[in-house]
């Protein structure tokens, strides 16, 4: 079951050049099977700091005065992602729909704070749905190799036909249910559990390449109940639908 909704916060650093100019200035990495490159984990850079952003991410979902609140796992790092074409429309800019839960084990809740001032609005995010009676083996080795590390070759190269093919047929599984546009310094996050998937890489001539602060938080205490939860608690549902049977309206 989700334990959190999806949420989203316009402004969320004060001072957000100052964040774009720690994540330049951090040595990127290839890590895994993701496109693009990764810092290190902030963790390991200033751990104070890393403690304070994620603490303001979590207050999206708690009230900090009130609650003592504690995670076991986190993950935060820049991660940048040059365009793939410089045709904004080339399928080889999108991104393929996939959950996080089973790559990064026990994390709960995911996200990212977009940091490209002026990129083409159109390269954010959506959650997406599975289609009814759409099944998708997660576990399954194939599930991982199709995004991207398959289909494109080291140099770059791919054979069109076979990539758009299985981009299609992939993507033909689900159906988008919630957009966000890519704007500078928008937060946004969501359960682990949701399929998501960036809607392009592109990023116009002469332009920084698209460039996020990612994270991932599991294990997470302090609360009495999950987000999601409070909301969906039955007696809210049972006393508005007894209202309704009670009420008079004309």
């Amino acid at each position: 079951m989700d334990k959190f909704f999806p949420v989203v916060v316009d402004n969320f650093f004060e001072d957000p050049m100052a964040i774009v100019e720690l994540g330049k200035k951090l040595p990127n990495e290839v890590v895994g099977r993701q496109p693009g490159k990764r810092s290190k984990q902030l963790w390991e850079v200033d751990d104070v700091l890393h403690n304070a952003i994620l603490r303001k991410i979590l207050s999206c979902y708690y009230d900090l005065d009130y609650v003592s609140l504690s995670w076991a796992t986190s993950n935060l790092s820049f991660h940048t992602i040059e365009h793939f074409s410089d045709t904004k429309g080339c399928i080889k800019n999108k991104g393929w729909v996939h959950q996080d839960v089973e790559v990064f084990g026990n994390d709960e809740v995911a996200g990212l704070i977009y940091l490209t001032p002026d990129i083409d609005q159109d390269s954010g995010t959506s959650l997406w749905t599975l289609k009814p009676d759409v099944r998708i083996n997660t576990q399954a080795p194939a599930y991982f190799d199709q995004q991207y590390q398959v289909w494109i070759n080291e140099d770059g190269s791919y054979d069109t036909e076979e990539y758009t093919k299985g981009y299609k047929i992939h993507m033909d599984k689900f159906e988008e249910k919630l957009r966000f546009q890519n704007v500078f310094n928008r937060m946004i996050m969501y359960d682990t559990k949701e399929w998501h998937a960036a809607n392009s890489y592109y990023h116009g001539p002469g332009q920084d390449a698209r460039l996020t602060l990612a994270f991932f938080i599991g294990g997470i205490e302090g609360g009495m109940d999950f987000p999601l939860h409070r909301v969906q608690d039955p007696e809210f549902d049972s006393l508005i639908g007894d209202r309704i049977q009670q009420g008079t309206y004309i």
